[in-house]
């Protein structure tokens, strides 16, 4: 999708600024989500496949409009240029305290009138003149069978937007509080020196979903805690180290430790293992080493240190894309 500088301007004009001739603006305003879409389902949840045209209006309104829309920078770690899990944990490592939970069933409860109500909340940051003619039609593409679905272009940013005041809300009660707040899509995380500042975390939170963003909004009780230093911080599947540092999981260091120790000493048990763990994909133990570096550049160097700077330099190389 070619980009394009973005002046105020009619949905027609942005939508033919963008796609030129190959979809037309009519299709556009009649377009029949149904049609464009598979429906399967995995591990008991509805997945959908859709179609090229259908991704390419997708990815229009995402780019053109969806990425106006409010949101909480500060506290939002998902979808936000420049933050990721490892920036949403790190706000938290001089804390003792952490108390975690997520919001159940979090995009399939964003329903399409929900998105109308961000849609309209918002349409004064649109860049867009007519954006009002549009609102329902942007807020019927943008959802199936009336709701939010995890995997459409469009989801991650109206998610944020839909929190937006819910965001602002926990982030002065925490502040005004001592409390470190981030949230992660739909994970929560509250940190904090004393066990008893978190004490009333889950009643609090439950209450602002509830009067900031919708009834439907229920905290996952079967995933809400309240840790410490001591024991096994683990967020986002991230660690925090007693000394504040951040690392992987143990889980992943022993794969990676098995597979680098098989490398240097035996290469059929090498490719066994790579097999069993990682389908047999070297490409998966390039993007786990990335994954390691990404996060606790430090913990590679041990490894480069242990199993030989040129066998890690060679596995971290990209052979996947070729360079002519």
């Amino acid at each position: 999708m070619e980009r394009f500088d973005l002046e105020t301007k009619t949905l027609e004009k942005a939508f033919n600024a963008v796609f030129h001739n190959n979809y037309k603006f009519t299709d556009f305003v009649s377009f029949n989500v149904d049609e464009e879409i598979k429906v399967f389902e995995v591990d008991g949840r509805k997945v959908f496949k859709t179609s090229d045209k259908y991704k390419a209006y997708l990815r229009f309104i995402d780019r053109v409009i969806f990425r106006h829309l409010a949101k909480n920078e500060k506290v939002s770690h998902a979808f936000v240029k420049g933050k990721s899990p490892l920036t949403a944990v790190q706000a938290h490592t001089a804390s003792k305290y952490f108390f975690l939970t997520d919001i159940k069933e979090f995009y399939s409860n964003i329903t399409c009138v929900d998105v109308l109500e961000v849609l309209s909340r918002d349409k004064q940051l649109i860049p867009i003149s007519d954006f009002d003619e549009y609102i329902e039609l942007i807020a019927k593409l943008t959802t199936i069978d009336g709701s939010l679905p995890v995997g459409l272009a469009t989801s991650p940013k109206m998610s944020n937007a839909f929190l937006y005041e819910f965001d602002g809300v926990l982030d002065s009660y925490c502040t005004k509080n001592a409390l470190s707040y981030t949230r992660y899509a739909d994970d929560i995380i509250i940190s904090g020196e004393q066990f008893s500042q978190l004490s009333s975390c889950k009643k609090t939170v439950q209450h602002y979903l509830n009067d900031y963003a919708s009834d439907r909004m229920l905290i996952n009780e079967n995933k809400t805690l309240i840790t410490q230093v001591g024991n096994k911080v683990k967020i986002l599947g991230l660690i925090i180290l007693p000394n504040g540092k951040i690392t992987i999981d143990g889980k992943y260091k022993k794969k990676l430790e098995l597979l680098l120790h098989f490398y240097t000493t035996d290469k059929n048990k090498f490719e066994d293992y790579l097999a069993q763990e990682l389908k047999g994909k070297e490409r998966s133990l390039f993007g786990l080493l990335h994954y390691a570096k990404s996060i606790d550049p430090n913990y590679l160097e041990k490894l480069q240190k242990k199993y030989g700077a040129y066998s890690l330099r060679y596995l971290m190389e990209d052979k996947w894309n070729d360079p002519r």
